[in-house]
């Protein structure tokens, strides 16, 4: 069963995973993490779990969107009910005392690494409550993560370490880095009728997503970026999936 107190242990030891990582790994060993990573931050929590099943930006086959959900599975941040209920209830009170993960009355720390333990409103995620699917994969997150962990492991014992904890790690403080960074400050810090800040570095490390700014202003918008220097890799695989006719606007 998925719970704060499991999300957060699992996460201490993807952060202690970097310790290996950091004395055995080798550069073909970073490579694979950051090949996992865009997997599970890109097409899962970028794609996924924020532009697709938060916002309903764009419409995915089912076999797409259960593939981008079970990428997201393997970044150890939770599951899509939690994850996208707690969202939606950060956009709903965006840098307000009811904002879920505001620094500006949270504290930078809290938001960036003790959010799993922030209650979940399930009204903000009756949608994906109603399917089966979902209530599966948040009833058994740790099972679909162990599948995969023993998997690689069978590969190669290492791989625990390069091809799944600390990409897990970095998902994490790359994601957080959203919401304790881009609104660090406060909406008295942003430009006029904004929400949050665009953060250049972190559009380019977390697949677009700090374009957060733009995102605030539009959110239903599935492309992040507004100008064409603002690299958006989360938008730009929408927009190859548009192409090939697998997905469309919604």
């Amino acid at each position: 069963m998925l719970t704060s107190r499991s999300l957060f242990l699992a996460q201490v030891l993807a952060h202690l995973s970097l310790i290996p990582m950091i004395v055995y790994g080798q550069w073909h060993h970073w490579l694979i993490a950051i090949i996992v990573y865009f997997f599970n931050g890109c097409i899962g929590m970028t794609v996924t779990y924020h532009r697709l099943l938060s916002h309903r930006a764009w419409v995915a086959p089912k076999w797409l969107e259960y593939f981008g959900v079970l990428c997201a599975s393997i970044g150890l941040t939770g599951s899509a009910i939690s994850w996208v209920a707690i969202h939606r209830k950060h956009h709903r009170y965006t840098d307000t005392e009811h904002d879920p993960h505001s620094p500006t009355f949270k504290g930078f720390f809290y938001c960036h690494w003790l959010s799993m333990f922030e209650p979940v409103n399930i009204k903000f995620a009756m949608d994906l409550r109603r399917e089966r699917f979902y209530l599966f994969q948040h009833r058994y997150y740790f099972y679909i993560a162990g599948v995969y962990a023993i998997s690689v492991y069978l590969i190669d014992p290492f791989a625990v370490v390069y091809a799944f904890l600390v990409p897990a790690c970095i998902l994490w403080n790359a994601g957080s880095s959203i919401v304790s960074v881009a609104h660090m400050y406060g909406p008295q810090a942003h430009p006029i009728n904004s929400k949050a800040a665009n953060v250049w570095w972190l559009g380019l490390l977390v697949w677009g997503e700090g374009w957060h700014n733009n995102h605030h202003h539009q959110s239903n918008n599935p492309y992040f970026s507004e100008q064409f220097w603002q690299v958006d890799v989360g938008g730009l695989v929408i927009r190859i999936l548009l192409a090939l006719r697998i997905a469309k606007l919604a």
